[in-house]
């Protein structure tokens, strides 16, 4: 469960991510949030890491215009309507648990 992360090769942002925890049926959606809150970065980024394995992009959302990596084209909804604030919407599968994460870079790399 991460409420608060603290990317490491940005300065010390402080991003917050809710909710902490998320339980759902199959065939309903989810929507996670995060919040940058001193900075206005324009590039915002979901990963999902499933247990015992390394995490993966989802895809970056920038100027109000989201990419989603190959494998999450579908399923996967990156939104926002202000710079601070960015959401990820889910469709829940059956057998899907993960830990989703958010990041943002004042730069796309």
């Amino acid at each position: 469960e991460i409420e608060r992360l603290v990317c490491c090769y940005c300065d010390g942002v402080l991003i917050t991510q809710w909710p902490n925890y998320i339980s759902s049926l199959p065939g309903s959606s989810v929507k996670m949030h995060c919040y940058q809150n001193d900075t206005d970065y324009d590039y915002k980024y979901w990963y999902r890491q499933i247990k015992g394995e390394g995490p993966v992009l989802i895809g970056s959302y920038n100027f109000n215009s989201p990419t989603n990596e190959k494998g999450f084209e579908t399923g996967f909804t990156m939104s926002g309507t202000e710079t601070k604030k960015w959401t990820l919407t889910v469709d829940v599968k059956e057998g899907i648990d993960a830990v989703y994460l958010c990041a943002a870079s004042l730069h796309s790399e």
